[in-house]
C-alpha cells in the first residue's frame, strides 16, 4: 500500500488526480501522520476504482497521507 509516485512536482494551477487502484478504501489528506490534517484538502474515504482531485493554486510543498493507513505518505511540490 503506497502512493505512486510518492512525490511529484507540478506547476501552479495543476489539478492533481489520485486514483484508488487498490482493493481497500483510502484517504488523501493534507498533512502528515504525526501532526494530523493540515486542513488544505481531504478526500474523505474513497473506495477502489474512485478518484479524488485537487487544484494546486499556489507555490509551495504539501505533504499528504492516508488516515486509514498512516504509513502511506506523499508530497506535492508546486512551483
Amino acid at each position: 500500500l503506497y502512493y505512486d509516485p510518492q512525490e511529484i512536482t507540478v506547476s501552479v494551477g495543476t489539478i492533481v488526480v489520485w486514483s484508488n487502484d487498490d482493493t481497500a478504501a483510502h484517504t488523501v489528506t493534507s498533512g502528515n501522520p504525526s501532526s494530523g490534517s493540515s486542513g488544505t484538502f481531504d478526500s474523505g474515504l474513497f473506495a477502489a476504482g474512485k478518484t479524488f482531485e485537487y487544484k494546486f493554486d499556489s507555490a509551495g510543498t504539501t505533504e499528504y497521507y492516508c488516515q486509514v493507513h498512516p504509513w502511506m505518505i506523499g508530497k506535492v511540490t508546486v512551483q
